[in-house]
């Protein structure tokens, strides 16, 4: 665990370091894109060294041929039905219903250009959502709920969940701080959200035992494949996102068949 956390602070540190230094304090959001992909391989790197070290497989943290199928279906059907909802939502504010792919980002005031909107969507759903998974739910979730083992399945889930959470977020501490000077007031909102979003993910990986599922939620969260344009003071509605994140997680656990159904509890890193 140790190896982990200090490999990913550490490359957080020379990563911002670097980029600040060569493309100054405010990189352009094509930069920010594309410096991802390396920064994505490294820590990639990273989690599968720490996963190697310790004899664990990737089909034993819910990476098999097997588990891929139903999690594409299930995020393809969350999409589906995730679009629906915010046209919904439009049309309970009677607002104009702007309709075309990445809308969100297309639309005033971000009004993005298609190369930034292929940069992100590469930048979310093939590195920064997958790889941050892989490591803190894959990895550091699974081994902090083995570590503990106090007997109780469910208390061993829920403080790995949890732990796994807040680890993800203090590892921004550094960065936030030191690099970006930013106020403590903002740091503790910023840590607040993370670890949020880290139980929500944690919460869905414990039920369904399918990571890629939560490597793709992860990568849509970070840039919503919207086809209407619900602007961004209506967007993230992060109470219909829960909603929909806990039926597809039941849905899921009910539905999916030919998949690795283990107990919440159980988990595949040795301690």
């Amino acid at each position: 665990m140790v190896a982990l956390l200090l490999g990913f602070t550490v490359w957080a540190m020379l990563s911002n370091t670097l980029v600040t230094r060569v493309w100054g304090a405010d990189p352009s959001l094509l930069v920010q894109g594309l410096w991802s992909v390396p920064s994505g391989i490294v820590q990639t790197s990273i989690a599968l060294l720490v996963l190697w070290y310790e004899g664990v497989t990737l089909r034993s943290i819910g990476l098999s041929r097997r588990e891929f199928g139903p999690a594409l279906v299930a995020v393809t059907g969350f999409l589906i039905l995730l679009n629906l909802v915010v046209v919904g939502l439009v049309l309970l504010r009677e607002a104009r219903l702007s309709v075309g792919l990445f809308a969100l980002y297309r639309s005033p005031p971000l009004s993005l250009t298609w190369t930034l909107i292929a940069v992100g969507a590469v930048s979310e759903y093939v590195f920064v959502g997958p790889v941050e998974e892989l490591a803190f739910r894959g990895y550091l979730q699974n081994k902090l709920v083995a570590v503990l083992n106090t007997g109780y399945s469910r208390l061993d889930t829920t403080l790995g969940i949890v732990g796994a959470a807040v680890a993800f977020s203090l590892l921004h501490v550094p960065t936030e701080i030191l690099l970006d000077g930013m106020p403590l007031s903002q740091v503790v909102g910023s840590l607040a959200l993370f670890v949020a979003t880290g139980v929500t993910f944690g919460t869905i990986y414990a039920v369904t035992r399918n990571l890629y599922l939560v490597m793709f939620l992860h990568g849509i969260g970070n840039f919503w494949p919207l086809i209407v344009d619900p602007g961004l003071s209506a967007w993230p509605n992060w109470g219909v996102v829960l909603v929909l994140y806990a039926l597809l997680a039941l849905l899921y656990r009910r539905l999916a068949v030919g998949t690795s159904r283990l107990d919440p509890g159980v988990a595949p890193v040795a301690g």
